[in-house]
């Protein structure tokens, strides 16, 4: 009984954090992306971390300098992964061209 107990508070706690919002974190799905240049831009479907409030449209930068990074998430959303694969996505903040920055995505599945 009380690992029934135990395991149905951990399975609550995992569901109530994955619709918050954190300092310069946030988990979710990518549910967009858009390339502009040599970067690739994201939206989650869950929103942005703090640190980003304010950048045009939801939308998250992969700089043109991470290309693995680049390639995964082209990698998942050409395959058609990306919707059903639960990321964590780790920001910078908002840069001078106004796009939050994305220094690290940890897919969870």
């Amino acid at each position: 009984m009380k690992r029934l107990v135990a395991g149905i508070a951990a399975s609550m706690a995992f569901a109530s954090t994955s619709a918050q919002a954190y300092e310069a974190h946030q988990d979710g799905r990518i549910s967009d992306i858009t390339v502009a240049g040599n970067t690739v831009l994201i939206r989650l479907d869950s929103g942005l971390p703090d640190n980003c409030a304010g950048t045009p449209f939801g939308w998250m930068q992969i700089p043109e300098a991470n290309k693995v990074m680049q390639s995964l998430v082209l990698g998942m959303w050409l395959r058609g992964d990306a919707a059903q694969t639960y990321v964590v996505v780790y920001t910078d903040g908002r840069t001078g061209g106004g796009y939050c920055q994305i220094n690290q995505i940890d897919p969870v599945n």
